[in-house]
């Protein structure tokens, strides 16, 4: 028996911490007549990015973009892998399932363009309300959770009775169904996503014999045993998601694959209410007739248990549905929307060249680089340093002419220092094991080394005030102190985004909120402190602002 399985994952359209894909060539900036704008997920099989389309007379739109590993479209399984997703998932119109809207092949880039959701899976919900005492206790938890598992018993019952041209039915399986897979919107509505291991009758990409292809976790015996798949294994897969969601811990998962497959298998399967006093005896009769090992004493259509369960709610005092489950979400997940929200801001933003500092990654590859006050940076292309270096020839010519025209009273005034050169990097085109890095111009910061002195992450020093000349006259004086003041007050807009997470943003002691933010920052260098929401050092960084420009500004927190 072969086993092609994926255990549960921490990602998902926004998620960080990426599996490898080994020789997995550089990130394109553009698919097609799509702009790569972030990179939400990483997997396996795939890459997924927030993605630009824009069309004539200022058309735009948002999709969730995922492409293929580069690596993986030379192997004929994979692509015809792809390619049934793309079939399958297109076919499939209901408010309960993600939409597919576009596919193609582009520079030997295959994609397929899916609606982005702006909400959380189920299994991010279940680890944010595990942690929340309150939430664990509330007597509503098991009503919201028994609403949520029954929009996706209507979702993947209209996968399974999807039909061709003739009304006979393509015979659509999953295979993949869990909490991650699960997806719960912040207008409370719940959508199954990822197709890429269903089945059908029409697939290019037949399972071979024995062949095992799902999340051990979430199999149904027969699966895991290599047998005959139907519907009645994602049923299976939808009573171990329900019965996690009401105990809040998992049901087979065990500390090694022999031993979490042995439990499917064989080990008793308790009600949930043994495990949460507060989940209704109704809804142990619900879960356990979708645990039966036995797929001929289960639910036999995803429809059937979804009945079961609206009927059980139907009895409740309290009313579940949409708008409920879209209030909870907001007090899960307080941020959540706004942050998402202006990350969608920021991808419509027309990409332009950014003049900007190299990051400390960047910066510590380089031999010619030395960390402190007397900051060297790298050449990164000759023709910018040529350019930086005939404007900075024709700045100083330009000060030499003005001196003159103002009179030699103001010749012995000491020459103001230029500003610390920038250079432009060229736009960084990410490997997909590399992580959730934007495929976006390269970020105006450069990164602190952990530990590097407070006053070495200070910018560079204000040039020493002007010493007034003996003979300067009043009305000079006065220009200076009107240019002076009015330098002062310039200031650009900054957009950061952070990578692999959210984070806090501090400017020395003061919060300026969190992740994803537009700051209004005076022109010049200024000193940031991220710190990561959850696990994660804090991490230092500067940020280059020109007066009257907006920039983007990317920092990976991993």
């Amino acid at each position: 028996m072969t086993l092609n399985t994926k255990e549960p994952e921490a990602r998902d359209q926004t998620s960080s911490a990426p599996e490898e894909a080994p020789n997995a060539s550089l990130a394109p900036e553009r698919i097609g007549r799509y702009d790569l704008r972030f990179e939400l997920a990483s997997g396996g099989m795939g890459s997924v990015y927030l993605a630009r389309l824009d069309g004539a007379a200022g058309f735009e739109k948002l999709v969730a973009l995922k492409r293929i590993h580069p690596h993986l479209a030379k192997e004929a399984g994979y692509v015809e892998m792809f390619l049934d997703e793309a079939n399958i998932a297109s076919r499939i119109t209901h408010p309960n399932v993600c939409s597919v809207f576009d596919f193609g092949e582009a520079n030997g880039h295959y994609f397929l363009a899916m609606e982005y959701l702006v909400g959380e899976p189920l299994s991010r919900l279940c680890t944010r309300v595990a942690r929340d005492r309150n939430q664990r206790r509330s007597p509503l938890l098991p009503l919201r959770m028994a609403r949520i598992i029954a929009d996706a018993c209507e979702g993947l019952h209209a996968a399974h009775e999807l039909k061709d041209a003739n009304g006979d039915l393509l015979r659509v399986v999953h295979r993949d169904v869990s909490p991650r897979n699960l997806f719960v919107t912040y207008d409370g509505t719940v959508r199954v996503v990822d197709f890429g291991l269903a089945s059908a009758r029409e697939r290019l990409h037949h399972t071979a014999t024995g062949e095992v292809k799902g999340t051990f976790a979430y199999m149904a015996p027969e699966q895991l045993r290599g047998g005959a798949v139907d519907r009645r294994v994602d049923i299976w897969s939808l009573g171990v998601a329900l019965w996690e969601t009401l105990a809040l811990r998992r049901l087979f998962k065990s500390d090694t694959t022999a031993n979490t497959m042995y439990a499917l298998l064989y080990d008793e399967i308790t009600p949930p209410s043994q495990h949460r006093a507060q989940v209704p005896k109704e809804l142990d009769e619900i879960v356990l007739k979708a645990l039966a090992r036995d797929p001929r004493e289960r639910w036999q259509t995803a429809r059937a248990m979804g009945q079961a369960l609206r009927k059980f709610l139907g009895g409740q005092p309290e009313l579940i549905g949409s708008p409920e489950l879209s209030e909870w979400m907001t007090e899960l997940f307080p941020q959540g929307e706004a942050r998402k929200t202006q990350l969608m801001e920021l991808a419509r933003m027309p990409r332009a060249p950014v003049l900007s500092m190299p990051t400390y990654s960047q910066l510590a590859e380089s031999q010619s680089v030395t960390v402190g006050k007397d900051l060297q940076l790298p050449q990164v292309r000759q023709e910018s340093s040529r350019t930086m270096l005939a404007l900075i020839g024709g700045v100083v010519v330009t000060a030499a002419v003005i001196a003159l025209v103002l009179g030699r009273g103001d010749a012995r005034k000491p020459i103001e220092p230029l500003p610390p050169a920038v250079t432009e990097t060229p736009l960084p085109k990410v490997a997909a094991s590399d992580g959730p890095e934007p495929v976006l111009p390269p970020a105006a910061a450069q990164v602190i080394a952990p530990g590097e002195a407070e006053a070495e992450a200070t910018p560079s020093a204000e040039p020493a005030p002007e010493p007034t000349p003996k003979a300067a006259k009043p009305h000079q004086k006065q220009r200076r102190s009107r240019s002076t003041s009015r330098a002062s007050t310039e200031s650009g807009i900054v957009n950061l985004v952070t990578l692999g997470g959210w984070a806090e943003i501090f400017k020395g002691n003061e919060s300026m909120g969190s992740t994803p933010r537009r700051l209004t920052l005076p022109a010049g260098r200024h000193l940031l402190v991220l710190k990561p929401f959850g696990t994660g050092a804090p991490k230092r960084v500067f940020v280059e602002v020109t007066a009257g420009e907006t920039k983007l500004v990317s920092i990976g927190l991993d």
